[in-house]
This record gives structure tokens, C-alpha cells and sequence, in this order.
């Protein structure tokens, strides 16, 4: 059961503010909680404009871990602080954004708190706690970029993150294996009006994210993964089918077969030698083509296949 209302407040011409909030109940947890929120806008002129909002967030614990009833009873909500400030300039098809984010989670679901480091028991109900915390600071950049090449489209977004968490299996404070610290995204797109037919590249970067080697001391989640990259291609090719707007889209991934690193599983004891052995999660194939036909029908519009599509 949950209830939520906001209200927008103009304090000029310029400047508007938001104000709103949640509450909502968890039958599973038999628990309340209360989010409010609040945002503010200002535009500096018709092409810039500055905004910030703050607010609490709230979720339950994942599902699978609220099987057994004195979990239920004894897990929180798990919760998020975020604080966020957004610069936008947007004009004569460019747009420039950058936006500041500061976030704090607490009440994260931990699996052995006070149990043994033992990786042959790693999921003991017993032992589950809402005392995982953790914190995420970023700066987040986008440019687009519709005007300076005849038909083409393109944008370029960089992403830096600083993060840790203590959950799930995490005995310290430490940087998740799902974050990476610099994250690099060119994305490029030209129509061929002639041929009605979009073409586009993309070029993804990731910096090396941390893992847990074992086999290596100096800490917990330590290791680091080779740098993940990324070059794809696609194109969509306008047409009409019973007098509908058709695109046939064709994409390949990694089109240079980069062979990317996604972790490490080693296995629960060491061998005769004290070591663990491990194995590298790679991805089943180091390519994949995607083929599509997309049909829009809409018998009161006429199929446009000399406009670029998004």
C-alpha cells in the first residue's frame, strides 16, 4: 500500500520549486516508510538552466531473501539518500548536461555480519542483517550534437564514479564489482537519405573494475579486471509494407572480438599448493548480430521513409 503527492511552487518567472513525498507499507516486511522530496529549477535564459532536487528512496530486500519468516521480521527497508545539481544548455540542435550526484545508502542487506568467513556457507539466513551502508559520488557528462555534420547525429557521455558498499557477502566497506570508476560512451549515427538508410557506430569504455582474488593479499576485492571495450555497428533501412512505416535493423556487437573479462570464479578450497583455482567469465560468443523487422501501423499517417529515425 503506498501514497504519494507533490505540488509545484513558482516563486518567479525563473525560478519553480517541487515539493512532494511517499509512504508506503510493506506486508512482507510489516513496515512504514516515509520519503520525502524536494527539487528546485532555475532558468538562467532560454538556453540554459540549472536544477537540484533531493530525496529519500526506499526499497525492500530482493525476494529470494525474504523466503523465511524471521527475515522477513528482522530485514529493513533498504534505503538511498540522493543529492543531485543539473546544468543544461540546450540550443540550435546542441545540448550540453552535466549533472553532479552525492548518494548514501544505508539498511543494505548483509549475509554474514557476525558469522564466519566461511565461502562453503556463504548464504546462512540466520545470519542475514539490515546494516549494510555505502556511498556513490559521481559526475556524469553529456554533449549531443545534431548541427555541425549535414545528416549526422552523434554524442559523446563520460561518467566518473566513487563508490563502496558493505552487502551481501562484502566482510568491508569496498568497491562493488558491478562499478567502474571512468565510463566512456561515442555514439555516431548518418543518414543516407538516397538510400534511406541509417548507419551508426558505437564505442564503449570501461575502466578496470575490482574483483576478489583470493590468491592475492592486501584486501578484499583488490583485484582488477582487464579494461572492458566495445565497437558495434548497425544500420536500419527504411521502407513501407501494406502502405506501413518498416525498418529492418541489422546490429554486431564487439565487431573487433575483443576478448572482454566480466570476472573470476574460483573455486570453495584451495588446492595441494594453497591456491585457488579460477576460472575467467568471458561472454559464450565474441560477437552478436542482431537482425529485426519493425512494423508501425498507423493507417491515419503516412509512412515517412525520407526522415531519419531516432
Amino acid at each position: 500500500m503506498a501514497t504519494f503527492a507533490e505540488s509545484d511552487v513558482a516563486f518567479s518567472n525563473k525560478l519553480v520549486g517541487r515539493v512532494g513525498g511517499r509512504a508506503e507499507y510493506s506486508g512482507v516486511l510489516q513496515r512504514w516508510n516515509a520519503a520525502p522530496r524536494l527539487a528546485l529549477a532555475y532558468q538562467v535564459n532560454e538556453k540554459t538552466q540549472l536544477s537540484g532536487a533531493w530525496g529519500y528512496f526506499y526499497q525492500t530486500p530482493a525476494s529470494d531473501l525474504l523466503i523465511r519468516a524471521e527475515n522477513r521480521e528482522r530485514l529493513r527497508f533498504e534505503r538511498a539518500q540522493h543529492f543531485q545539481l543539473t546544468y543544461l544548455r540546450s540550443h540550435d540542435d546542441r545540448t550540453l548536461r552535466v549533472e553532479a550526484y552525492a548518494k548514501t545508502y544505508a539498511q543494505l542487506v548483509r549475509f554474514r555480519e557476525n558469522a564466519p568467513q566461511n565461502p562453503l556457507t556463504p548464504f546462512d539466513p540466520t545470519s542475514y542483517r539490515s546494516t549494510g551502508r555505502g556511498y556513490a559520488n559521481g559526475v556524469d557528462i553529456l554533449w549531443r550534437d545534431r548541427k555541425t555534420l549535414k545528416n549526422a547525429d552523434y554524442w559523446v557521455s563520460y561518467g566518473f564514479l566513487d563508490t563502496r558498499r558493505q552487502q551481501r557477502l562484502d566482510p568491508v566497506l569496498a568497491v562493488p564489482t558491478f562499478a567502474a570508476r571512468h565510463n566512456l560512451s561515442v555514439v555516431g549515427k548518418y543518414w543516407l537519405a538516397k538510400l534511406h538508410t541509417q548507419v551508426g557506430a558505437t564505442y564503449t569504455y570501461n575502466s578496470p573494475r575490482t574483483f576478489h582474488n583470493p590468491n592475492e593479499a592486501g584486501g578484499y576485492n583488490q583485484g582488477r579486471l582487464p579494461s572492458f571495450q566495445d565497437f558495434s555497428l548497425n544500420a536500419s533501412y527504411l521502407t513501407t509494407l501494406w502502405k506501413n512505416l518498416t525498418i529492418v535493423h541489422v546490429s554486431c556487437t564487439n565487431v573487433l572480438g575483443r576478448e572482454n573479462v566480466f570476472g573470476y570464479r574460483y573455486a570453495a578450497a584451495p588446492d595441494a599448493n594453497g591456491l585457488y583455482s579460477g576460472t575467467a567469465l568471458r561472454p559464450s560468443a565474441p560477437r552478436m548480430v542482431f537482425v529485426a523487422l519493425l512494423i508501425s501501423i498507423n493507417k491515419k499517417r503516412p509512412a515517412d521513409i525520407d526522415t531519419a529515425p531516432e
